[in-house]
């Protein structure tokens, strides 16, 4: 026999969860098992700094199907550089950012859209040593749908009826705001297959509100990011490659740490040396994850999948999340005599 429950208890938590909105958006940012592959979304600085003149990405991400309807999150960027210095390889760059993400049987969707904007400073004469800086600026849909949920009302006489006016009432289905971020990067690239890489970024700096309620005390934390990569040669044509990333945001953190096994091929018939590789990744108290992917010419891709490891995993049966991210770089082609000392990011 049904259960029914009490409406106090239904409003309890309902009041909840509402209230309890900004964590859960909190933990709900847009994040990436393969972070590396989604430069200019984990960090502003990042925009218009790679080899090429445009640069354009897509992904996409869906986890926790074989618990509920699926957590669903895709998007695409554009960025390119617009100036650079003709004595040494500084430059300003610009971005563009989509992306959507969708949770649960409310369909609660989020659609942000930033623009993102950088500088890059060399710090030497031979343009392999680069300080970035990059703000990011823009705004945030959300939306739910109600009509999708069942409430306490439903029931009627010990029966369920789908069809039966709800009396709970709320303030709006959607919502827009403001928001500022901005990124700091150090890279360093003594060589082809050796580099360093550092950086930190601090999202939500104005502190939006985030409410279907109205009430100005509910809004979206901080959000600060710490991201380190490197690449160590450990042959001509192997490279191991270490990968860190910590994120904070209220009360919530993951942090990510693995390595990945980078092969070069040889040179092929257009000039190219193509890299495959493959990882192994932790996320902290979540998940395990293994990532694979190429470097094909101009054509980056790489996907991944977690295998929950966590306390929910007698319910996930150990199912955690599939991603996979393209990036294509347009480059055109420029036969000119070389006045600079050559640069292993821009040559």
């Amino acid at each position: 026999m049904h259960k029914i429950l009490n409406i106090k208890r239904i409003k309890r938590i309902v009041f909840v969860l509402f209230c309890g909105l900004p964590l859960m958006a909190a933990a709900q940012d847009i994040h990436f098992s393969q972070f590396w592959l989604a430069p200019i979304s984990i960090n502003p600085a990042n925009a218009g700094f790679f080899d090429g003149n445009v640069r354009m990405g897509a992904y996409n991400r869906t986890q926790w199907r074989a618990i509920t309807k699926a957590y669903q999150t895709m998007g695409a960027s554009v960025d390119l550089p617009l100036i650079k210095r003709p004595s040494k390889q500084d430059l300003f760059g610009f971005g563009v950012t989509f992306d959507c993400d969708q949770a649960g049987d409310s369909k609660y969707t989020t659609i942000p859209i930033n623009l993102l904007f950088s500088y890059a400073h060399a710090l030497d004469s031979r343009n392999n040593n680069f300080l970035m800086g990059g703000i990011t600026v823009g705004g945030v849909q959300r939306s739910w749908d109600f009509s999708q949920l069942t409430w306490d009302d439903y029931w009627q006489n010990g029966m369920y009826n789908p069809h039966a006016v709800s009396n709970e009432t709320f303030y709006g289905q959607n919502y827009f705001y403001a928001d500022v971020g901005f990124g700091l990067q150090w890279f360093y690239q003594p060589g082809f297959l050796d580099f360093y890489q550092v950086g930190f970024s601090l999202y939500h700096l104005n502190r939006p509100k985030i409410t279907m309620l109205k009430d100005d005390r509910i809004r979206l934390p901080m959000k600060w990011t710490v991201h380190a990569i490197t690449s160590v040669e450990v042959h001509p044509d192997i490279a191991i490659v270490p990968a860190l990333y910590i994120s904070i945001q209220g009360i919530y953190r993951e942090f990510l740490l693995g390595a990945s096994y980078s092969h070069t091929l040889p040179i092929d018939v257009k000039g190219f040396r193509n890299k495959a590789n493959i990882g192994l990744f932790y996320r902290w108290k979540d998940a395990i994850y293994f990532s694979a992917g190429m470097e094909w010419r101009r054509l980056t891709f790489g996907i991944s999948y977690d295998f929950n490891v966590s306390k929910l995993t007698p319910a996930s049966n150990g199912r955690g999340g599939v991603e996979l991210i393209v990036s294509y770089i347009i480059k055109k082609e420029r036969y000119v005599r070389r006045k600079v000392p050559p640069c292993a990011i821009f040559n």
